[in-house]
């Protein structure tokens, strides 16, 4: 019982007593993921600019802004880290990132890498011709 209290008071949101069932212990750890995974549905909404992310569109204001590919992915990176100061660097090495793992994989599968198209200013998509 101390250590339901210490729980409580440590802000602990589930609480299993031993023994416990295996059954209730996975229904429990998907209740918290169900709560915990982001609605991809979900309007998020920061002082006037709303992100859709579904349909992938920002509004200021409730006006449309057009942006592109990048400029969404990196609104959306800037307003996911709300709070955090993030160095250009790290914005830079997050976009390069992918570039480089493309540029590896497509290495690695030597003659089948051209099957990894780019498609500019959008990304990259794999497809035979």
């Amino acid at each position: 019982m101390e250590d339901k209290m210490i729980g409580e008071e440590t802000g602990v949101n589930e609480y299993i007593t031993k023994p416990f069932s295996p059954k209730i212990l996975v229904a429990r750890v998907e209740a918290i993921l169900k709560r915990a995974k982001p609605d991809a549905k979900e309007l998020k909404s920061y002082d006037g600019i709303v992100i859709d992310n579904e349909g992938r569109t920002v509004t200021v204001d409730g006006k449309q802004v057009e942006l592109s590919f990048r400029e969404y992915e990196l609104l959306k990176y800037l307003l996911d880290n709300e709070n955090i100061a993030l160095s250009r660097d790290k914005i830079l090495n997050t976009v390069r990132t992918i570039d480089s793992h493309i540029k590896k994989i497509r290495h690695k599968l030597g003659k089948k890498g051209k099957h990894i198209q780019t498609i500019r200013g959008i990304g990259y998509k794999f497809e035979i011709k």
